[in-house]
């Protein structure tokens, strides 16, 4: 939570990487990675925006490494806002639940849009950058 009450800017998303999210080499496909990775950056935009939010952009998508079957957690920051968007870095870190070991995979950048209950644009209701979240692994 923020100084003055309101949720951080950060949220996680994590889940079992099952054998049907996965392509016939046994990694997590493309599409279902950034959907966990677009549902992490509407959750954290939510939250910031104190409405809903839609995504309007994805901005360098970089697959660093795959994911295979075990734990897929995205975590998403706001970096900056607009008047009625912002910037969510997203990470998505693979983990062996075996053994805890967790690597980067995947990293991007969402531009989320708040919305009001017509569906227009409507102005973010905190206009200040977000302070930064320490990471929570060194890369």
């Amino acid at each position: 939570m923020s100084d003055d009450g309101l949720p951080g800017p950060e949220a996680r998303v994590t889940r079992f990487v099952q054998p049907g999210d996965t392509n016939f080499l046994g990694t997590l496909f493309g599409g279902v990675a950034l959907s966990i990775m677009d549902e992490a950056a509407s959750l954290a935009s939510t939250r910031y925006a104190g409405s809903v939010t839609v995504t309007a952009a994805l901005e360098q998508i970089d697959f660093h490494q795959p994911i295979r079957m075990g734990i897929a957690e995205a975590i998403a920051r706001v970096e900056t806002v607009g008047r009625t968007s912002m910037r969510v870095g997203v990470e998505l870190w693979g983990e062996d639940p075996r053994t805890g070991d967790r690597h980067l995979a995947t990293r991007g950048h969402f531009v989320m849009v708040a919305i009001d209950d017509d569906g227009r644009p409507r102005p973010v209701r905190r206009a200040t950058p977000p302070r930064r979240v320490p990471d929570a692994e060194a890369t």
